[in-house]
Order: C-alpha cells, then structure tokens, then sequence
C-alpha cells in the first residue's frame, strides 16, 4: 500500500542520475557529470544490458503491475506528481537548475513548462483516463522514446502505460534526461509494487548495435522525434511503432476578435516552451486588421518576456531569426522587433505557412477570409497539430483544420494545455501503447 504522507526519505531525491532501474540492476558502467555546479550520474550502455532490463520489465514487471489495484496506482501517481509540481519539493529543488541550464529554458520558463505539463496528468485527466483503460492480457513491454525539446513529455506516455498495466521503458533524450528518472525513483518509493514494471535510460539513439537486442525485445514502440530517426525505427521495429513527429502549430482569428484582448492568449501560446513544442504557435491567419493584431502581440509578448524571460539564444537560431528580420525591412513588411529571443512579429503578406525559425517568432498572415487560410495551410495536411481558434469566423472554421490532421483546437491562451487523454496527432493515447 502506498503511504498517503511518505517518509523524508520516501519523497526525496537521494541522486540524480539518467536511469532508473528495476532492482537488481545496474547500468554496465557510468561517468559523472556536472551541470550548473551540481553532479549527477550518466550510465554507459550495451546491447547485453538493454537486454537485460528488458527481460526484467518482461518477466516480472507485467505480473507486478497486474497486482496493484487501480486506487493504489492512482494514489501513488497522485501523490508523486503533486511533489513534482511543488517548486518547494526536494525533487524540484534538485532537479530544476538542472534543467534549467540543459533545456536552455529559463527558470520561470521552465517552471510555467514543468506546471503545464503536471497539471496535464493530474487529477481528473488522470483519473478519467485510468477509468476507460482496460488491462492489457498478456503485455510485453513497451519503450517509449522521448525527444528533448519539452521537459517532462514522457509523463503523457508513462501514465498510459500503467494504466494498461505494460511494464515500460522510457529512453530520455541526452538534452534532458534527469527528470523521468527522478519522476520514476519516487513513484516507486511510493509504490515498491510497481518497481519491476518501470524503468528509464539514456543512451544515443539509432545506435543499432546496442538496440537491436532491445528491439527484439518490446512489443510496442511509441517514438518522438524527426521523421528520419522515426523511419529508421519504424525499419527496426516493423509492425510495432508508433511514432510522432514533427508538427507546428498555428491560429485563425476571425475580423470579430478584439486584437488587444486575445494578444496576451496568443502570446503564452507563442512564449511557452521558447516555442519548441508541437503545439507551439508559429503563424496567425487573420481576417482581420493583421497590423493592429501585430502591434497588440508585440506589447503582448514584450509584457511575457517579464514574467516568462526567454532563454539563451543558441547561434544557429539567432542567426536564423537576423535574417528573417532583414528580410522582412528589405521586403518592406510591416513587422516588430524585439530583444532577439523575445520575439519578432512579422506582417506576412504570402499566405504560404513557413514554420517559424524559434525565439518566439511569429507571421501574421492577412487573408480575406479564414476559409483562404485553411487553403493556404492544405499542403501542410498532416504536419499540424494544434490551432488557436479566436472569433466565430475562426470557431466556424473547426472541422476544416481538423480536417488537415489537426489534433487539438484551443481558444487563445490555451493552445498548449492539453491533458493525458489527448490523442496526440489523432492516436488515442491508451492505443498508441495497447
């Protein structure tokens, strides 16, 4: 049974590393390293080893997970995250410099980020998901593998897994691989029932050598990343991968929508996550007065870099982002600029969708209708995954962007909100592990 209250040592960090294992395992060697002055372990891995965490995940971890009853599972996770989302936590005190300084992300940035992604698979979420999942029979495990750019995204992946009783393992990105780890450790310093069902690991990806036994071994592969590693997967794993990749995000804002009251709403939706995620806002289509909405976004987004300051400015982007700008003075483009990863905001007059280059960049595109911007999005079919949707000209244009692959619409300010229940890029979440 999980306790309600843990113990100090129950709840606490005792060392950060990039691997949780089931007990009795150890990671074939590792090195420490040293991030924002404090230390932590990376594991070094082989192909004999990822096998054996694997078999461990495959022996015991199925029968393990079928053994814990759904109040006790939803306790336990309630209970973990709730400690995850206390910036006060000893869990969050250790972790976030850590991620602050290798997400690039500053730390109200990353504590807005790591807040969004928490209250996603907490309460109700959480619960309503665990209610509809039925049990798997016979699970092998699953491996889930995690892209880097948004800390904490494979607690979406992990609570579905449980949920289903599949024993998994989760591969961290080498940007970011601490915080699945330490999410692990403590749940399962809640829960010692689940400890041989779940594990985490970092190592380089498309290393076939080391993954080819893991391969062979998982039953389901669910993938985050660029459509060349998802390929390459996809020839490895056939039949069993799911993958997700790469997607933008956009919004429609009808003539009808007051550019001083939803700019503050577009603006988080641009801001958060320095505009890494899939459901980062790139590009606004307005039938509207697309100068007056590019001034109110710009005030907007100088107001959130105060409250949210971007992060670092990685060179290839700040060069990326230079160039844009002078392009739009040469093309005489009506356009704002900001400190340079604050943000740019940019009158677009061709309609064609062009992700944006990041630090908090953003095309506003006038069109005469929101029914030419769906058109103009139409090559994009597939390679978009949310839209902001502000007026009832926006609203009426629901089903046709859904109807582009659009997974997820939002009125402004809410775009990157989405739950554990999401069906990301379409999937259901309990199918994309069942």
């Amino acid at each position: 049974m999980p306790s309600p209250e843990p113990t100090p040592a129950a709840g606490a960090v005792t060392g950060l590393a990039d691997f949780h294992l089931p007990p009795g395992l150890e990671p074939p060697g590792f090195a420490v390293a040293t991030t924002a002055g404090r230390s932590w372990r990376r594991a070094r891995w082989n192909g004999e080893a990822l096998a054996a965490v694997a078999g461990i995940l495959a022996r015991d971890g199925a029968a393990a997970l079928r053994g814990i009853p759904d109040p006790e599972l939803r306790a336990a996770w309630t209970a973990t995250v709730a400690r995850f989302r206390d910036p006060a936590s000893s869990e969050r005190r250790a972790l976030d410099p850590l991620l602050a300084a290798l997400t690039g992300l500053s730390p109200a940035g990353l504590a807005a980020g790591l807040e969004t992604i928490l209250a996603g698979v907490d309460g109700e979420p959480a619960a309503a998901l665990l209610a509809r999942a039925r049990p798997l029979p016979r699970p092998g495990p699953g491996l889930v593998v995690l892209a880097g750019n948004l800390p904490g995204l494979g607690l979406q992946a992990l609570w579905p897994a449980l949920a289903l009783r599949r024993p998994v393992l989760l591969k961290s990105a080498s940007r970011e691989p601490l915080l699945i780890p330490a999410f692990l450790g403590a749940l399962a310093r809640r829960l010692p029932a689940l400890a041989s069902g779940v594990a985490a690991a970092t190592w380089r990806g498309g290393t076939e050598e080391i993954e080819a036994p893991l391969l062979a071994a998982v039953d389901r592969v669910l993938a985050y990343g660029e459509e060349p590693a998802l390929a390459d997967l996809a020839r490895r794993a056939p039949g069993r991968l799911v993958g997700q990749g790469p997607k933008a995000s956009v919004a429609l804002v009808g003539a009808d929508a007051d550019p001083a009251l939803i700019a503050p709403g577009l603006a988080r939706d641009v801001a958060l996550f320095d505009q890494q995620g899939c459901l980062s806002l790139h590009a606004v289509y307005t039938s509207g007065d697309a100068p007056r909405l590019a001034a109110a976004l710009a005030a907007a987004l100088r107001e959130i870099a105060r409250l949210w300051p971007p992060g670092p400015a990685p060179l290839p982007l700040a060069a990326a982002v230079r160039q844009l700008r002078e392009e739009a003075a040469l093309r005489g483009l009506p356009h704002h600029e900001l400190a340079l990863a604050a943000g740019t905001v940019i009158v677009e007059s061709d309609p064609g969708f062009r992700p944006s280059p990041g630090l908090r960049t953003v095309r506003i595109h006038p069109v005469p209708g929101l029914s030419s911007a769906v058109a103009a999005l139409a090559p994009w079919r597939g390679r978009l995954q949310g839209a902001t949707l502000a007026g009832d000209e926006a609203r009426d244009q629901a089903a046709a962007i859904q109807a582009l692959g659009v997974s997820h619409l939002a009125p402004p300010g809410e775009l990157q909100r989405v739950d554990v229940g999401w069906a990301n890029g379409g999937i259901d979440p309990l199918e994309a592990l069942g």
